[in-house]
């Protein structure tokens, strides 16, 4: 959604439940422009550790794995950001932490982002950056920084899912909901630029 001015904002939904109208609002800032990357922004050419990369810890990859359990979604794995784009591959970056997420959405959509990797691999990229280098220490991953933590972003949720141009230009962002229909849109759409 596009606001017309900066500043301090409020909505009111409506929605009709069990006959009941039930109303809710919420208040939020608007800022002039977003210290996180917007459709039309360079995509950070990240280059994130991958799987099975020497010293990296693999819950540092993907929250769902240690020494025990492997990195899940091997294909959200193996290439770096910044050489998707060199490629000039279509990208879609979720940046999730599918087992400390307090939404409870990363897992789910973390999980519909490696369907459609399966669905369209060779037409695409398609990259997992964790949230937590070290939940325990509360480290963030350098990787995710530059996208949903720079300076100004400090109160950034996950989860994220950013698709990127051929052109190395964010194309789409979803912000912690996005829908099945709406990534696989997203990624045609995409594709076929």
């Amino acid at each position: 959604m596009r606001f017309d001015r900066a500043g301090f904002w409020e909505v009111e939904a409506s929605a009709t439940v069990d006959g009941d109208v039930e109303t809710a609002t919420a208040a939020f800032t608007a800022q002039e422009t977003s210290p996180i990357p917007a459709p039309g922004d360079p995509a950070p050419r990240t280059r994130q550790p991958l799987a099975g990369a020497a010293g990296v810890a693999p819950s540092t990859i993907d929250s769902r794995a240690d020494d025990a359990r492997p990195i899940p979604d091997a294909q959200l794995h193996d290439v770096t950001i910044d050489d998707a784009i060199a490629a000039g591959k279509p990208t879609m970056v979720v940046i999730s932490t599918p087992v400390y997420c307090v939404s409870r959405f990363c897992g789910p959509i973390t999980d519909s982002v490696a369907e459609l990797a399966d669905r369209y691999a060779g037409q695409a990229a398609f990259v997992h950056l964790e949230i937590w280098s070290d939940f325990d220490t509360h480290t963030l991953n350098e990787a995710v920084r530059d996208w949903v933590y720079p300076p100004g972003a400090e109160d950034a949720r996950e989860p994220w899912v950013f698709v990127v141009g051929r052109d190395g230009l964010i194309r789409e962002r979803f912000d912690n909901v996005a829908t099945d229909a709406e990534l696989e849109a997203a990624v045609q759409t995409a594709i076929q630029a």
